[in-house]
């Protein structure tokens, strides 16, 4: 019962956290679970110098960039494809 009970709250917090889209000059930003994953599109700027990121392009090759960023925990980790 106790467990039933936790696993509806937390799917209540879940979906009250939800997701919000934001267009801005630059792109599309997408929070999903209050900033804990962004989506950046169209995105080609530098990741703060606090971020551990990481350029996918060298890790799967050089297709046209995309300019989409995807920051987790509130940019303490970003994948960049630029």
């Amino acid at each position: 019962m106790k467990t039933s009970l936790l696993l509806a709250l937390g799917a209540v917090t879940l979906a009250a956290a939800g997701c919000a889209t934001q267009t801005t000059h630059n792109g599309t930003n997408t929070y999903i679970l209050d900033g804990l994953v962004t989506v950046k599109k169209g995105y080609f700027a530098d990741p703060p110098p606090t971020t551990f990121s990481s350029d996918t392009t060298q890790w799967f090759g050089h297709g046209d960039p995309s300019g989409t960023s995807i920051s987790i925990l509130d940019d303490a980790f970003e994948f960049n494809n630029y």
